[in-house]
Formats: C-alpha cells, structure tokens, sequence
C-alpha cells in the first residue's frame, strides 16, 4: 500500500514537471534548430531533458568523476536507473560511445524518452518501465548503473542495492549522485508532494556496502546544486506567470532546497562504488 501510494505521488510530482513532445519541439524551433536535423545535445545541453538536481552541469561533473575510475567503453552497456526523460543516458552515449538501458518506475516519463529519442535519432539507447527494486536483467548484465537523484525516493534501500549488484558484473561501478540526510523541516514542501527518503551520507554507505559494493569516492556537490537552485529561483520568479502563483507551487519547493543546502547543513554529492 505504502509502495502504492508512493508511486502515484511521484507520477503526480513528475508529471507536473514533464513536458510534452510539442513543447519541446516549439523550445527548439525557438532556439533555432532544424528539427529535422535535431541531435540528443540540442535537448541535453539546454536543460530540456535533464531533471536531476544542478541539471545538466550536474551531469557532466559526475560524468568527469566516473570518468576518473572506469569509464565505459563502446563494448559496454549502462544501466540508468529512473532515467527521466533520458537526457544524461543520451549524453552518456554521447560522451563515451557505450549503450545505454534506460528504467523509470513512471510510463509517462519513459514515453517522453522514447520519443525524444526518436526527435533526435539517438542511437545506442533504449527505454522501459522497470521497478528498480525488482529488476528484469540476468545477473553481472551490465558495467556501470547510473542512478542519478533516484534512491531518495526509494524506501527499501536494501532492496534497490541488492538488484544493483545482482545486475552489474565483477568490478563494475555505481554512479550515484544523492542528496543526503537528515532532511530539515524546510524540505516539507517537496516531502509533501512525493516520497523523499534520505539517509545521512554514513547510512547511505552502509546501505551500499551490505551488498557486494565497495566505496570508492565521495565527491561533494552542494555548491553546484545550490548555483543551480537560485538560478532556477530567479527564473522562476522573472516568468511571466503571476508571483502569486509561484508561491503556491514551485517556490516554496524551491525556497526549501535554497535553505537547507544555504544554512541548514544539506549536501549532495557523487557516490563511486565497485562491484566485487
């Protein structure tokens, strides 16, 4: 049940923020590319297709931190749980030249991925609807798992990194970035809206290494995430759409990271662990 209602929060909180295929197509146009002619870097490099905290900026960095322990390769196929709208695996194609499997729990997410793959025919990738807890891949299936701003809505922990390292193969790597806990009242207004389950950084790394996994790096990102926060604030606040309405809806959200990551302690950060 509790599993239940999670979801449809999240479906509820993700949609919200999801766009259709038409507003992208008219952002593109807007900007000036030839949708005939649309690439996978059209959408990732302006934001329109990454949903992770600190946005692309965010993905390129833990990219460069992965890419300091064991990048993939074109023979090497990544698994990107709660993939989004697919904006980093696109880039991870991009960047690397491996293949990508894309999961997320929610089917409008994974729509929207499939056809912005096909608006800027991006090779190498490819989208289904999967529990990251109940995984349908043989075990050792894959050389690295990206989960980029996923487990903190996930409640059993355990679950999820028991079906990571069940699919990664001997010496394969966790690509995680996370916010860490405790969360202060001031993330009640995100925790209103969809599940936010979050350990504190030692917990996190218990939970991970209860499994066949081994920490390898902790790279803190708490500044990029929070350059990333005031400038969507100023955004948000600069639209045309009434301010009142802001209030409502996606400020106090967003006052929320503001503070905890400004003067209430909050981090986030890049995880790297090795499969055994």
């Amino acid at each position: 049940m509790e599993k239940a209602l999670d979801t449809a929060k999240l479906a509820e909180f993700y949609g919200d923020l999801s766009p259709t295929l038409e507003t992208v197509k008219e952002a593109l146009v807007v900007a000036g590319i030839d949708l005939a002619h649309a690439r996978p870097n059209d959408l990732y490099e302006r934001d329109i297709d990454c949903h992770n905290l600190g946005m692309f900026r965010m993905v390129q960095f833990v990219a460069d931190v992965a890419a300091d322990h064991a990048m993939p390769n074109r023979d090497d196929v990544v698994l990107d749980v709660g993939c989004g709208l697919g904006g980093p695996s696109r880039y991870l194609v991009d960047r690397f030249g491996c293949s990508v499997v894309g999961i997320d729990l929610l089917a409008l997410r994974i729509q929207i991925a499939e056809q912005l793959a096909a608006l800027t025919s991006a090779p190498r990738v490819s989208y289904r609807v999967a529990d990251a807890t109940a995984l349908d891949f043989d075990d050792g299936t894959f050389s690295h798992v990206w989960m980029l701003d996923v487990s903190i809505h996930i409640r059993d922990k355990r679950a999820l990194f028991d079906e990571v390292a069940r699919v990664l193969r001997p010496g394969g790597i966790l690509v995680m970035h996370e916010q860490t806990g405790p969360l202060p009242a001031a993330m009640r207004p995100a925790r209103r809206r969809a599940p936010y389950i979050a350990p504190t950084l030692a917990q996190l790394i218990r939970h991970i290494e209860n499994v066949p996994l081994r920490l390898v790096a902790w790279r803190d990102t708490t500044s990029l995430a929070l350059n990333y926060f005031l400038g969507v604030r100023d955004l948000l606040l600069s639209a045309s759409e009434p301010i009142e309405s802001h209030r409502k809806t996606g400020v106090p959200i967003l006052d929320g990271y503001l503070e905890t990551f400004a003067h209430l302690d909050g981090r986030t950060g890049v995880l790297i662990a090795r499969r055994k």
